[in-house]
C-alpha cells in the first residue's frame, strides 16, 4: 500500500482538511490551502500504492475528524463549484488510506462522488484499494467498473484483489482482458501475474511474463527474485536456479525461495548447500530459511547439522518463534531423537497445531503409537484445532498398535465435521483399518471416498494382499486399471504377491506384461516381488531371466533368488548363487543359511571353497 509524506510546517502535527479553514472577511482573493507532498500530480506516489505506512497517531487523528469534517460540509452545500476547487483529492486519499472500517470508507466514497464526481483516477484507485482492505470485492469491482478511464495501477490493483481471495481464473482474466484494453504491464503487475501463474502452474504464461520482463528491461531485485519463484513452485528447479544464477543482487528473499524449493522437492543436498553459500556471503537467515533447512536435515537425518542450526537459534541469531520450535521438533524426531524432539516441545512458550502435529507424527514414525495417543487426547482437552495432517499422523499411531476404538472415534469425528472427503484421511483409513484385521471397514472407507488416488488404491490391494484376501485384492487392481490410475511400485508388488499366494501365473504374467510398458520395470521391489511369483508359481527359468535382467540388486532380490532354486530343488543352483552373492560383496545372513541347508541337506556350503570353481 502507497502512502503520501505530507509535510505540514506546524510546530504541532495537525491533521489536514479537505477544506481550508473558514477565511476572514476580507477584499483580498481567498488563497488555496496547500500541502506540501512528494509528487502531488504522480499516481504512484498515491497512498494506496506507495511502500509506508501512516503512523498510528495520524490514522487515530484522521479516523477521529473524519465524520465530523464530512458532516459539517453536508449541512452547506449550496456552493458547489466553490466548494469543488478547495477539495484537496490528495488529503482524500490520505483519509482513505487511514480508514479503519468499512463505513469510513463508504462514507468517504460518498463524499467523492457529490463533490469530484467520478473523474479522478488515483481517487479511484484507492477506493479500489481501500474496499479491497476490508473484504469487499463486490464494491471495489462496482468501482473499477465505474471508472472512466482505468489505469495500469488500476487493473493491477483488482487483479491482486481478486487474487488475495484465491479467485485464480477471474484474475487471470482481468490481466487478459487489461492486455486487449492495450495496458501496459508495469514491474507490479508482472510481480502479480507471476505470483498468479505460481499458484495456477501456468508454465507457459509464466515464461511469456518472463520474457516481456527480459524485452522490456524491466528486472530488479523484486522482479527477478518472482522469476525464481514462479519456476520453483513449477517444480522447474534448473530454470529457478538459472534465473537465481542470473541475478545481480541477491536478498535474504531470494536465498529462502531456492533453499525452501530444493528443501521441498527432496533435493536435501542443496538446499544445505545453499545454506551454506548464503552465510558465506553474509546473508544472516530469517525464521522461514531456518524452518526450510531445518526441514532439509530432518529429511537428510543430517543431526549434526541440525543441532547446530539449534545452538544458533539458542543463542538468539535469529528470533525464536513457534515455526521454528515445531521445525525443531520435526527434525529431532525424524532423525529419531524423540526425546530431544520431546524436550523442545515441552520448553515452548506458545504452541499451535503444527507443532502439536509434528511431535504425535515422530512418535508414531519412531514406534511409539500409545504415546501419541495420549498427546492427541491432550491436545483436545487444550481445545488446539486438529488439521488433516494430525488426523493422518494420529491413525497412523492407531494402525501401529491396532487400537481399533480409537481410530473409529477418530474417524466419527472426522465424519462429522465433513473431512472424508479428504483424500490424504481416506487413503488412511483404509490403511488403519486394514492393520486392524478390519476389511470391512476398509472396504467401505473405499466405496465412500469421492475421489481416489493410487495411495488409496495400494492402501486396500496390500491390505487384502496382507489379509488373505488375495482375489479381492486382484479384483480391485482391475477396477483401478480401468479408472485410468496408473500403479505405482508398491501397487505391483502387494499384486504380484497375491499373485503368488494364489499360485496364479497367469495374473501374475499379465502383471509382468503391465510393468513392462511402465518406468516400474526397472524398479528393485518389483523385481524381487515378480522373482517370488514366479518362484512361488514354479517357473525358475522365467525367475532367472527376471534377475538377470536387474539393473540393480539388494538383499531381498538375492534372497529372492537363492529361495526359489532352493524351493524348486536345484540346489547346486542356490549355492552358486550365494557364492556370487558373496563375490559381489553382499552379506549372507542367517536366514538364507539355514534355508538354503534345510533345502539340500546333502550339500555341503564351503565358505573357502573359490566362487570362481563354482561359477563356471
Amino acid at each position: 500500500m502507497l502512502s503520501l509524506t505530507f509535510l505540514v510546517h506546524t510546530t504541532q502535527f495537525q491533521l489536514p482538511y479537505l477544506f481550508p479553514v473558514q477565511p476572514l472577511i476580507s477584499s483580498k482573493p481567498r488563497s488555496r490551502v496547500k500541502l506540501e507532498t512528494n509528487s502531488s500530480s504522480n499516481p504512484s506516489n498515491l497512498p494506496c500504492f506507495s511502500r509506508r505506512e501512516p503512523s498510528h497517531n495520524t490514522t487515530h487523528l484522521v479516523n477521529r475528524h473524519v465524520s465530523s469534517s464530512i458532516e459539517k460540509q453536508d449541512h452547506d452545500s449550496s456552493d458547489l463549484p466553490l466548494i469543488y476547487q478547495f477539495v484537496d483529492p490528495n488529503v482524500l486519499a490520505l483519509w482513505l488510506q487511514c480508514c479503519c472500517t468499512v463505513k469510513d470508507v463508504r462514507r468517504l466514497h460518498a463524499f467523492s462522488l457529490k463533490y469530484l464526481g467520478n473523474s479522478v483516477t488515483f481517487i479511484n484507485n484507492n477506493l479500489v484499494s481501500s474496499y479491497l482492505k476490508f473484504g469487499k470485492l463486490i464494491e471495489a469491482r462496482k468501482v473499477f467498473e465505474k471508472m472512466p478511464s482505468q489505469n495500469v495501477v488500476s487493473w493491477t490493483t483488482v487483479i491482486s484483489g481478486y487474487m488475495r481471495f484465491g479467485l485464480e481464473e477471474e484474475a487471470l482474466s482481468l490481466f487478459k482482458e487489461s492486455i486487449d484494453n492495450g495496458v501496459r504491464a508495469n514491474h507490479k503487475t508482472f510481480v502479480c501475474v507471476l505470483k498468479l501463474c505460481s499458484k495456477k502452474i501456468e508454465t507457459h504464461l509464466g515464461r511469456q511474463i518472463h520474457a516481456c520482463i527480459v524485452k522490456g528491461n524491466w528486472r530488479n531485485l523484486i522482479v527477478d527474485s518472482a522469476i525464481v519463484y514462479f519456476y520453483a513452485q513449477c517444480d522447474d528447479l534448473s530454470d529457478a536456479f538459472r534465473a537465481f544464477g542470473r541475478m545481480p543482487e541477491r536478498d535474504v528473499v531470494s536465498w529462502t525461495t531456492m533453499i525452501t524449493a530444493c528443501s521441498q522437492q527432496g533435493h536435501i543436498e542443496e538446499a544445505v548447500l545453499l545454506f551454506s553459500d548464503m552465510l558465506s556471503h553474509g546473508f544472516s537467515p530469517n525464521e522461514v530459511t531456518l524452518c526450510s533447512v531445518l526441514k532439509a536435515c530432518g529429511e537428510k537425518r543430517d543431526l549434526k547439522f541440525g543441532r547446530q542450526l539449534h545452538s544458533s537459534i539458542v543463542k538468539k541469531i535469529v528470533k525464536d518463534d513457534v515455526f521454528i520450535g515445531s521445525s525443531l521438533v520435526d527434525m529431532y524426531a525424524k532423525c529419531g531423537k524423540i526425546i530431544d524432539s520431546r524436550k523442545v516441545f515441552d520448553l515452548m512458550g506458545k504452541r499451535n497445531t503444527v507443532t502439536w502435529t509434528s511431535i504425535i507424527a515422530g512418535y508414531a514414525q519412531n514406534g511409539m503409537g500409545q504415546e501419541a495417543i495420549t498427546l492427541f487426547r491432550l491436545m483436545r482437552t487444550r481445545k488446539v484445532l486438529s488439521n488433516s495432517l494430525t488426523i493422518v499422523s494420529i491413525l497412523s499411531a492407531c494402525g501401529s498398535v491396532e487400537a481399533l476404538q480409537t481410530g473409529k472415534e477418530i474417524h466419527a469425528q472426522v465424519i462429522k465435521n465433513s473431512a472424508s472427503s479428504n483424500i490424504h484421511i481416506g487413503s488412511t483409513l483404509i490403511w488403519f483399518y486394514c492393520k486392524c484385521k478390519s476389511y470391512f471397514y476398509a472396504s467401505n472407507v473405499l466405496q465412500t471416498m469421492p475421489a481416489r488416488d493410487v495411495v488409496s488404491w495400494t492402501a486396500i490391494i496390500s491390505g487384502c494382499t496382507r489379509l488373505g484376501h488375495e482375489s479381492e485384492a486382484l479384483e480391485f487392481l482391475k477396477i483401478m486399471l480401468r479408472e485410468g490410475i496408473e500403479p505405482n511400485p508398491y501397487t505391483y508388488s502387494s499384486s504380484l504377491k497375491a499373485c503368488a499366494k494364489l499360485k496364479a501365473i497367469i495374473h501374475g504374467k499379465s502383471i509382468h506384461s503391465f510393468v513392462n510398458k511402465t518406468a516400474s520395470f526397472s524398479n528393485v521391489v518389483v523385481g524381487s516381488s515378480l522373482i517370488n511369483m514366479y518362484s512361488k508359481c514354479g517357473y525358475v527359468n522365467e525367475a532367472v531371466r527376471v534377475f538377470n535382467g536387474m539393473k540393480e540388486r539388494n538383499l531381498v532380490s538375492w534372497k529372492a533368488m537363492i529361495l526359489c532354486y532352493a524351493r524348486n530343488g536345484q540346489c547346486k543352483e542356490a549355492l552358486q548363487i550365494m557364492y556370487r552373492m558373496k563375490a559381489e560383496g553382499v552379506e549372507i545372513d542367517d536366514y538364507i543359511h539355514s534355508t538354503v541347508l534345510s533345502a539340500c541337506g546333502d550339500s555341503e556350503w564351503n565358505v573357502e571353497i573359490s566362487s570362481e570353481v563354482l561359477l563356471q
